[in-house]
C-alpha cells in the first residue's frame, strides 16, 4: 500500500542512484535512499568534504542511511528533518537517534504530536505500536530559516497532506538550481493523499499554488515517493494542480 500518494507515473528512484550531480548542485551533495515500506524516499544532505549531514524523512530502512554514511565517511548527523509525521517518513528515527543522540529532530508544530502517538503517525496501519522522541524544534512560522551541518534551508508550512506538513528549500548559490524536499505534498504527476484524519484537499492545493508554484520552473522537487520532478513540469502537466 502506497499511502503517501495517488498512483504515480514513472519509475521509483534507484536507491543506488547518486543525486549529487543534479543540475548545478555542486557544493552540497544529496543522496536519495528508498525504504522498503511504501517505497518512501529519504535523503542525506551534506557539504562536500564535511563529516556531518542532515537527514530528511528517514523511513524504516535506517540501516541503509547508516551504511551510506559510513561509505562517505560521514560521522555525525546534525539534524533529522521531517516533512510530516507519518510513520513511513519517520520510521528510522529511533535507530538513528540511538546512534546520534545529539541530532535535532525538526518537524512542523502541528505534526509534532505524531512523533509520540502511534495512532496519529499511522504506525498502527502496519499493526505496530511505535513512537519516537519528541521534537527538538517545532516549526510554527510560515517560513523559517534553518542551518545545520553548514547547509542552509528555508522551511515552508504546506498543510494539506497533514496539518503540519512542511517542505524544505535547499538554499543554493546564485546561478545554481534550487532544490525542494517536498515530502508528500506533490509528486511527479500527482499529489499527496488528503483522506487521513487531518488531511485537507483545499489546503493542499493552496499550499502547492502558494509555495511550490511561487518558485522558478527549474526548481527540482525531490519527492517523498517516486521520481524527482520540477516545478515547471508540474505547473504545466500535473492534472490535479496544473495552471492554465
Amino acid at each position: 500500500m502506497d499511502w503517501g500518494s495517488f498512483p504515480l507515473r514513472g519509475m521509483f528512484f534507484d536507491e543506488n542512484e547518486n543525486l549529487s550531480e543534479l543540475k548545478g548542485v555542486f557544493m552540497v551533495k544529496i543522496k536519495c535512499i528508498v525504504s522498503d515500506i511504501c517505497e518512501e524516499n529519504g535523503y542525506v544532505v551534506w557539504k562536500d568534504g564535511a563529516k556531518e549531514c542532515v537527514l530528511i524523512d528517514p523511513g524504516f530502512s535506517a540501516g541503509r542511511f547508516l551504511d551510506f554514511m559510513a561509505s562517505e565517511d560521514l560521522t555525525n548527523v546534525a539534524a533529522i528533518f521531517c516533512t510530516h509525521g507519518h510513520a513511513d517518513h519517520i520510521g528510522g528515527i529511533n535507530a538513528l537517534r540511538e546512534r546520534f543522540p545529539e541530532a535535532k529532530i525538526v518537524i512542523g508544530k502541528k505534526d509534532a504530536d505524531k512523533l509520540t502517538d502511534s495512532k496519529k503517525n499511522l504506525a498502527r496501519h502496519f499493526g505496530i505500536n511505535i513512537v519516537f522522541p519528541p521534537a527538538d524544534l517545532k516549526l510554527s512560522e510560515a517560513q523559517t530559516e534553518l542551518e545545520f551541518a553548514g547547509v542552509k534551508f528555508t522551511a515552508f508550512q504546506t498543510p494539506g497532506h497533514s496539518a503540519g506538513h512542511v517542505v524544505y528549500l535547499l538554499k543554493v548559490d546564485e546561478g545554481q538550481i534550487p532544490v525542494v524536499f517536498a515530502g508528500d505534498l506533490i509528486f511527479y504527476g500527482s499529489v499527496g493523499r488528503t483522506d487521513f484524519f487531518d488531511g485537507n484537499p483545499k489546503a493542499l492545493v493552496e499550499s502547492i499554488q502558494n509555495v511550490i508554484f511561487s518558485l522558478s520552473d527549474e526548481t527540482e522537487l525531490f519527492t517523498g515517493h517516486g521520481p524527482a520532478t520540477t516545478v515547471g513540469v508540474e505547473r504545466r502537466t500535473n492534472p490535479y494542480v496544473r495552471e492554465g
